[in-house]
């Protein structure tokens, strides 16, 4: 299944990438990956990245969406690309490097992506978009194709799992399948699965090697069918490809004090000052119009005040309802706000969480002023989290205060 046909040769070439002007470049295996963000402009024509329809010989061949979306990924929850199909249609956006370079160097390195299959109605099950790497073995060209319906992802499950974001890495069992019959020893047949290692040990020839990477959603054995697909972070030869909007949301904290330091007497002697009080108002995230679309979202509150907190120090509600505190890292307290699973964060959205404070009165601790704001007040962080590889992940948005 998704195979690719001779006219990826184009576009290669239409890509800058000519077969027979390429040389080997070796990529150190033992460097750090590094990010490169793709933004919608990187696709299309002459750009980074080419669609299916951007190589000439590919202009009668029916193409779905291949473009970057809102759809949050797993990792930096910035977008994604989204490639997705009807009956007979093919989907794929291709990078194509300036130098081959050797399938082993590339095989060494880590191999992997995330990929998510949005389940629709008559849409095909069991099988997602495949990391594809285009190369010359024997002096003929070909595709590697990763096969996801046949490894297992990072969380051990087997297969291709619906409306989950999964990730998968090649490892030294997993199956790659080759578009194009090799003239290697034995001879690899068209649609055979083999482990990287095999195609590294026979495609070594001069000339030999890996000349880009494709994202690809091949047509689906049934003409009917179709396929709604994302993926992103794609990670080959040492960079990983970070699919990308422009915006990201911003996050709103707005906390007033109520009452606060009333003096303490006892019937025999004066207490120590104390202070206490209640903090009332809200956090709000807002997307803007060109930024993710965050999935089942939530938020994880932190309280600190540069001593250490215990659950009684504090009571907050948070829309209405008590939330439970625990004891955090670094002498804190943290709370996760956790609406229902339908509620997300679109562009042009906001998400909103009404927040009361309420800290208790308590004699002078050794080292701060006497109360649960502590010498430099109580400090409260609100983090956004988004459904990632699991519900309620960090998504790197966030926003602080600090009550007085």
């Amino acid at each position: 299944m998704n195979r690719l046909t001779a006219s990826l040769s184009a576009a290669a070439v239409a890509a800058g990438a000519s077969l027979a002007m390429l040389t080997p470049s070796a990529v150190g295996a033992a460097a750090a990956n590094v990010v490169q963000q793709v933004r919608a402009a990187d696709l299309g024509p002459g750009r980074p990245w080419i669609r299916l329809q951007d190589a000439p010989s590919n202009v009668n061949r029916p193409h779905g969406i291949q473009e970057v979306s809102p759809f949050a990924d797993p990792v930096r929850f910035n977008g994604s690309l989204h490639l997705a199909i009807a009956g007979g249609q093919q989907a794929q956006a291709a990078h194509y490097y300036t130098a081959q370079v050797p399938l082993s160097t590339v095989a060494a390195a880590e191999l992997s992506y995330d990929s998510f299959v949005r389940t629709v109605e008559g849409g095909a099950t069991g099988t997602a978009a495949n990391l594809q790497l285009p190369m010359v073995c024997g002096g003929a060209f070909t595709t590697l194709s990763f096969q996801p319906q046949l490894a297992t992802d990072s969380q051990g499950r087997a297969g291709v799992v619906p409306d989950t974001w999964q990730h998968f890495e090649s490892t030294g069992a997993s199956l790659w399948r080759t578009s194009r019959a090799l003239p290697t020893d034995p001879a690899l047949p068209a649609g055979s699965d083999s482990p990287l290692s095999t195609y590294a040990a026979e495609c070594d020839a001069p000339g030999d090697g890996v000349i880009g990477l494709i994202a690809n959603v091949g047509r689906l054995g049934d003409v009917e069918a179709s396929l709604d697909t994302f993926v992103d972070n794609l990670t080959v030869n040492g960079t990983t490809y970070d699919f990308a909007v422009e915006g990201l949301a911003q996050g709103l904290m707005v906390l007033n004090r109520g009452s606060q330091d009333r003096p303490c007497h006892h019937a025999s002697h004066p207490c120590p000052r104390t202070r206490g009080g209640t903090a009332s108002g809200f956090v709000s995230f807002t997307d803007p119009a060109d930024g993710p679309e965050y999935r089942a979202v939530g938020t994880r509150f932190t309280f600190s005040n540069g001593r250490a907190l215990v659950p009684g120090d504090l009571t907050v509600t948070a829309n209405g309802r008590p939330l439970a505190l625990l004891a955090g890292p670094g002498r804190t307290l943290t709370g996760v706000v956790s609406p229902a699973p339908s509620v997300g964060l679109s562009p042009n959205g906001t998400y909103r969480t009404a927040l009361i404070v309420t800290h208790r009165d308590h004699p002078r601790r050794d080292g701060d002023d006497g109360g649960t704001g502590g010498r430099d007040g109580l400090k409260v962080r609100a983090e956004l989290l988004a459904t990632g590889y699991e519900p309620l992940r960090p998504t790197g948005v966030s926003t602080s205060t600090t009550v007085r």
